[in-house]
C-alpha cells in the first residue's frame, strides 16, 4: 500500500500559522534608513555635502590640528578659491616646512594664507600716525625670523590726487593733511585693512592679506583692481608675471609704476621701496611685495582718473628736470675699435661716414673710458685725442663711462699673493712689477671711498670685461676723489655711465643665502647675480681720519644699491657741472636720461623696445634712449640683417636712440646694399620729424602706448600691435620676418596713410588690413593736425633745423552738415560764394541741390499743375574743414600754423625772431617751402590722395605781420 499526505490536515495546519506581518519585529533606525532606499539617498547626500568637506578641510588643508586663536579674532579659513591663494612664505614647499598657521594643499603641495590672514598687524585704538601697531603672530614663515613688535602707519595726504602709505618702524613719519581731496581711506581694527577709495571706486585694499615685518624681510599683499594692470615693462602686467625691483642687467629700466583700470578710469600705484623688491602678480590680481628691507615700504597711490594725471602726478614726485637740447634727438654712435689703432679706427669711420653722408649727432670717441688706479698716459692721450677728431668733425662729444676702476694692489699692500698679484700671471707676457710712483690712486688717502668686502677690510674686488675691479661707493663728499681719478679733457657736452648697475661678473655662489636673509628666489638670484655681492659693505667716511687708520664698515651694500647710479651721476657733476647725464641704473630719478643697455637683438627684443620706451615716457621719463638693434654680443649679420634694417625703421619714433658697435658693426657703414640704404632713409626720415618730436616732448612723452592715448576705448587699450606718437601720428609696426600685412585698430577720428594721404575707413576699434613690406613702416596722421617737417636732412639734426626749409603736412578733418538756409541766409551764401577775396568763405565748401514736392494730385493726362500745387526748397551741404598745428622753437618764440580747406595761416607765440630772422644767431630755418594737403575732394588733388603746393612763405615777414595767410587752392 502506498502511503499518502493526508491535504485536508496539512490545509488546515497551514491555515493556523500566523504571517510575519502579523507578528511586527523590534526594527533598529539604521534598518530603517539601509531598506528605505529615498531616505538612504538623502543621508549619503548629506555626508557628501557636510561630513566629506570637513574632512577635507581638516585633513588636506591643514597641516596640523588646530585651535581657534586665543586673541579671539578671525581663526581664517583655507577654504580658498585657487585664483585668490597667496603664498605663505615660499609657495611649493613639503608639508613640513609649510607655517602651522598657514594652510596646505597636499594635492599641489603649496603652502598658502588663510583668508583672514594670521599674519597681520593689530591696531588696539583708532588708528593715528604715532600709534603702534603689534602683530598678531611673533613666528613667521620665513626661516627663524620673527615679527617686529611695534610698527607704524604713515599716511600724507601730498596733494588731491595723490598720497603715500608708509609703514615703518622708525622715527616719526607725520604726514600732511589737506580739506579738499579727490580720494578718501579707512583704516580698519582690530585687524589692520587699509581701503583707500575715489569716485571711480576702490582704488587700493590690503582685503585683510598678510602684513609681515621683520629684519631683512617685509610683506604686503593689495588689490588695485579687479580688471586690468599695465606697468613694469608690461602690456597688460598678466597674473603669474614676476619682476625685481633691484637695478641690474634685464632689469626695469623705469621708475615701479603700475597703472590700474577701473570702471574705465585709471589710477597708479608707485613703489618706493629702495631695498631689493620682489612683485608678484597672482592670478586674481592680488599684488604681493616682499622687500629685503629692514626699514620697511612706501607706496603712491595717484587717483588719475586718465593716465595723463598720474604720469604728471608721477613727474612731480621724482622731480622730471626739463632739459631737452635738440642735438640729443640724432642719433649718438659709439664704436668700440677691435684694432690695434682706435684712433685711426675713428678717423676711417668719420671720414667715410661724411662721405656716404650718414646723418648723426654724437660719438663717444676713441674708447670708453674706464678708470684705472695705475697711471696709463697712453690710454688718457688716445681718449683726449679722441675726444678732439669727433669734436673737429662737427659731431658732439659724449664719453661712455664706466663707474668701476681697474684695480692692482700695491706693492707694499700685505695681501695674499694668491687673491690679489701684483705681477703678471699670463706666460705669455714678461713679468713686470708695479711701482708705486706709476700709481695714480692713493691707496690710503682714497680707500674711504671704496665698497668694502664683506670678510675683511679690503676693497671688494670684482671683475669687469676680464678686468680685476674695484668699486667707489660714490658717497657724498667725494669730490677730491673724483678730481683725482679724472685725468681727462673735460671738452664733453655730454656723458654716457654706462654699466653703473654696476657690473660685476665675478662668479658668486648662493648656496646657504637663507641662512643670511630670510627669503631668497629664483628672481633674486637672477637679479644679484651681475652685480656686487650682496654683502659688501660701503665704508663710512670718517671726516678728519688719519691715512693708515682702520675704515669702519657702514651700511650693507645691497639695501642701498639701487642708489648706485644716482650717486655716480651726482658725483659726477664734479667734473663738470650740469651736462646731458645718460644713465642704465637711476632711481626715482627724474634729472636724467634713461639708457637702455643690454638688449638681446632679436624680432622679439624689439617689440619689447617699443614697449618699455612708451611705458617708461608715460611714466614720466620722458627722455629715453634705445640702441638700435640691441648692443650685446649676440648679433649675426648672416640672419639678423634685415632685423637691424626694421629696428632703424622703428628707432625713427623712438625719443632717442644709440648705436653701439662692439664686436659686431651696427651702424650703417657696417651693411651693404639696400639694407644700408633702409638704414639710412630711416635716419633722414627721422630728421625730418624732428621739429614735430620736439614740439612735442615740451608738453608730453613722444612714443606713448594705446591706453595711454586713447584710455575710453576698449578695444586699444591692450595693443602692443601699434603705439601713438604725440597726438597726431601712429605707427603699426611689421615685427615678423617677411610680413606683408598689418591690422589697424583704428582710434577715433579721421587718419590718413602718412605718406600717402590715402584716407584709412573704419569704425572705432575696428580691424582694418593694410599692406606693407620690409622697406616700410606703417605710419598714419591724424586729421586735424598739421606736422612741420624738414626733409632736406643734412648730417646733424642742428644743421638740419637750420638749413631745411619747412614742408607743411595738412591733414583736414572734415565736417559734413545739410541745411535749409532762411531767405537772408540765401543772400548771405550767394554773396560769399561770388567773392573770392573774402576771408570768411574760406572755411566752407557750400553745395546747393533743389528739390521739388508735388503738392497735387496728378491729372488723368498725367500732367501736373505747376501752380500752387507745388513748391520748391533748397538744401545746402556744408562742408568745413580745419587743422592746426605747432612748432617750439624756443621758451620765447613758437610758431601757430592753422588751415582751412583753402588756406594756410601762420602766426607767432613770442618776440624773439633772433631765433630764426638774425643771420649770426639763428637756429632755425625761416622758410616755408612746401604745403601738403591730406582730405581734399578727389578733383582738387595734384596727386593721387594729396595736394602738393610749392611756395615762398619767410617766417620773418612775421616781423611786421601779425599773420601770414597763403591760398592754396583758389576755388
Amino acid at each position: 500500500m502506498i502511503p499518502h499526505v493526508d491535504g485536508r490536515k496539512d490545509e488546515q495546519e497551514e491555515d493556523h500559522i500566523p504571517f510575519a506581518i502579523d507578528s511586527p519585529k523590534n526594527v533598529k533606525w539604521y534598518d530603517l534608513i539601509l531598506l528605505n532606499r529615498p531616505l538612504r539617498i538623502v543621508v549619503v547626500v548629506l555626508i557628501v555635502a557636510i561630513v566629506l568637506p570637513v574632512l577635507m578641510y581638516r585633513y588636506i588643508f591643514f597641516p596640523t590640528l588646530e585651535l581657534a586663536p586665543t586673541d579671539g579674532l578671525s581663526m581664517g579659513s583655507c577654504v580658498v578659491a585657487r585664483d585668490a591663494r597667496l603664498p605663505c612664505g615660499k609657495e611649493s614647499v613639503p608639508l613640513e616646512e609649510c607655517h602651522p598657521q598657514c594652510c596646505y594643499d597636499h594635492s599641489n603641495n603649496l603652502c598658502y594664507h588663510r583668508y583672514p590672514a594670521r599674519f597681520s598687524y593689530l591696531l588696539r585704538e583708532e588708528w593715528a600716525e604715532r600709534v603702534n601697531m603689534t602683530p598678531r603672530s611673533l613666528s613667521l614663515p620665513y626661516g627663524s625670523s620673527s615679527s617686529i613688535r611695534n610698527i607704524r602707519l604713515s599716511i600724507n595726504e601730498v596733494s588731491a590726487s595723490h598720497l603715500t602709505l608708509t609703514f615703518h618702524h622708525s622715527v616719526d613719519i607725520i604726514g600732511r593733511r589737506i580739506h579738499e581731496k579727490n580720494y578718501n581711506y579707512e583704516v580698519m581694527r582690530p585687524e589692520l585693512n587699509i581701503i583707500v577709495s575715489s569716485d571711480q571706486g576702490v582704488i587700493f585694499n590690503t582685503a585683510r592679506g598678510p602684513l609681515i615685518a621683520s629684519e631683512n624681510i617685509w610683506e604686503l599683499t593689495f588689490k588695485l583692481t579687479d580688471d586690468t594692470l599695465y606697468g613694469l615693462g608690461e602690456i597688460p602686467l598678466e597674473p603669474g608675471t614676476v619682476k625685481v625691483i633691484y637695478n641690474h642687467k634685464g632689469g626695469i629700466s623705469s621708475i615701479p609704476l603700475i597703472f590700474a583700470k577701473l570702471n574705465g578710469s585709471y589710477h597708479g600705484l608707485l613703489i618706493d621701496t629702495m631695498a631689493p623688491t620682489e612683485v608678484i602678480v597672482r592670478r586674481d590680481n592680488q599684488l604681493v611685495l616682499r622687500s629685503l628691507t629692514d626699514f620697511g615700504l612706501k607706496l603712491h597711490l595717484f587717483v588719475g582718473p586718465e593716465p595723463a594725471d598720474i604720469m604728471r602726478d608721477v613727474m612731480k614726485t621724482i622731480k622730471v628736470k626739463k632739459n631737452l637740447e635738440y642735438w640729443m634727438l640724432g642719433a649718438h654712435i659709439c664704436r668700440e675699435a677691435v684694432h690695434d689703432d682706435p684712433l685711426e679706427d675713428l678717423k676711417t669711420f668719420l671720414r667715410t661716414a661724411s662721405f656716404q653722408e650718414i646723418p648723426f649727432d654724437s660719438h663717444c670717441g676713441s674708447l670708453p673710458i674706464v678708470f684705472d688706479t695705475q697711471c696709463n698716459s697712453d690710454m688718457v692721450n688716445m681718449v683726449n685725442k679722441g675726444a678732439h677728431l669727433v669734436k673737429s668733425g662737427g659731431k658732439k662729444y659724449i664719453p661712455q663711462i664706466s663707474p668701476y676702476i681697474k684695480y692692482m694692489p700695491p706693492p707694499s699692500a700685505d695681501i695674499d699673493d694668491d687673491d690679489n698679484p701684483t705681477e703678471s700671471t699670463n706666460p705669455k707676457q714678461p713679468k713686470t712689477t708695479t711701482m708705486v710712483e706709476d700709481r695714480c690712486f692713493d691707496d690710503e688717502k682714497f680707500d674711504q671711498y671704496i665698497i668694502r668686502d664683506p670678510d675683511s677690510l679690503y676693497p671688494y674686488k670684482g671683475k669687469a670685461n676680464g678686468y680685476d675691479v674695484i668699486y667707489p661707493g660714490f658717497s657724498r663728499g667725494s669730490d677730491d676723489f673724483m678730481n683725482a681719478i679724472w685725468n681727462f679733457n673735460t671738452d664733453f657736452d655730454g656723458i654716457i655711465l654706462e654699466n653703473s648697475w654696476p657690473l660685476d661678473e665675478h662668479e658668486k655662489d648662493f648656496e646657504g643665502m637663507e641662512d643670511y636673509l630670510p627669503y631668497f628666489s629664483g628672481s633674486l638670484e637672477d637679479a644679484f647675480h651681475l652685480v656686487p655681492q650682496w654683502n659688501a659693505t660701503r665704508p663710512v667716511r670718517a671726516l678728519g681720519r688719519a691715512p693708515g687708520d682702520a675704515v669702519f664698515p657702514g651700511q650693507t651694500y645691497f639695501k642701498t644699491h639701487n642708489d648706485y647710479g644716482n650717486r655716480f651721476s651726482s658725483a659726477f657733476r664734479v667734473i663738470k657741472g650740469s651736462v646731458p647725464t645718460y644713465s642704465s641704473s637711476t632711481w626715482m630719478n627724474g634729472e636724467v636720461i634713461i639708457n637702455r643697455q643690454g638688449v638681446p637683438t632679436s624680432w622679439t627684443h624689439l617689440r619689447k623696445e617699443l614697449v618699455e620706451a612708451s611705458l617708461g615716457g608715460i611714466s614720466g621719463q620722458w627722455y629715453w634712449s634705445s640702441p638700435i638693434c640691441g648692443d650685446t654680443d649676440d648679433f649675426d649679420k648672416s640672419y639678423q640683417t634685415r632685423l637691424c634694417a626694421k629696428w632703424y625703421m622703428a628707432a625713427t619714433y623712438m625719443p632717442m636712440i644709440r648705436i653701439h658697435s662692439k664686436i659686431h658693426e651696427r651702424d650703417p657703414l657696417g651693411f651693404v646694399g639696400i639694407d644700408r640704404k633702409h638704414m639710412i632713409k630711416a635716419l633722414n626720415r627721422r630728421l625730418s620729424l624732428l621739429p614735430y618730436f620736439y614740439t612735442t616732448l615740451q608738453e608730453g612723452p613722444l612714443l606713448r602706448p594705446m591706453f595711454f592715448q586713447y584710455p575710453s576705448v576698449e578695444e586699444l587699450t591692450d595693443l602692443t600691435t601699434q603705439f601713438a606718437v604725440g597726438n597726431d601720428l601712429l605707427i603699426v609696426p611689421n615685427l615678423q620676418p617677411m610680413q606683408t600685412h598689418v591690422h589697424v585698430r583704428m582710434p577715433p577720428g579721421t587718419w590718413y596713410e602718412f605718406w600717402s594721404g590715402l584716407e584709412i575707413f573704419g569704425g572705432v576699434g575696428e580691424a582694418v588690413t593694410m599692406t606693407t613690406t620690409e622697406a616700410d613702416f606703417f605710419s598714419l596722421v591724424r586729421g586735424g593736425s598739421i606736422i612741420v617737417m624738414q626733409k632736406e636732412s643734412h648730417l646733424t639734426a642742428e644743421m638740419t633745423r637750420l638749413n631745411s626749409r619747412y614742408s607743411l603736412l595738412v591733414a583736414l578733418d572734415c565736417d559734413i552738415t545739410l541745411t535749409t538756409p532762411s531767405d537772408d541766409e540765401k543772400l548771405t551764401t550767394d554773396s560769399l560764394t561770388s567773392t573770392d577775396d573774402d576771408n570768411t568763405s574760406e572755411d566752407k565748401e557750400i553745395t546747393s541741390t533743389t528739390t521739388r514736392e508735388e503738392g497735387a494730385a496728378e491729372k488723368g493726362n498725367g500732367q501736373t499743375d505747376d501752380g500752387d500745387s507745388s513748391s520748391q526748397s533748397e538744401e545746402q551741404t556744408v562742408k568745413t574743414c580745419e587743422a592746426t598745428g605747432k612748432l617750439f622753437m624756443t621758451d620765447k618764440m613758437s610758431i601757430i600754423i592753422k588751415a582751412t580747406a583753402r588756406t594756410v595761416t601762420i602766426t607767432a607765440s613770442g618776440k624773439d625772431f633772433s631765433v630764426f630772422c638774425d643771420s649770426s644767431d639763428a637756429i632755425w630755418a625761416k622758410t616755408v617751402n612746401e604745403i601738403i594737403v591730406f582730405g581734399l575732394d578727389d578733383e582738387k588733388n595734384n596727386y593721387d590722395e594729396s595736394r602738393v603746393v610749392k611756395v615762398t612763405i619767410d617766417l620773418c615777414d612775421l616781423m611786421v605781420k601779425d599773420e601770414l595767410t597763403y591760398r592754396f587752392l583758389a576755388n
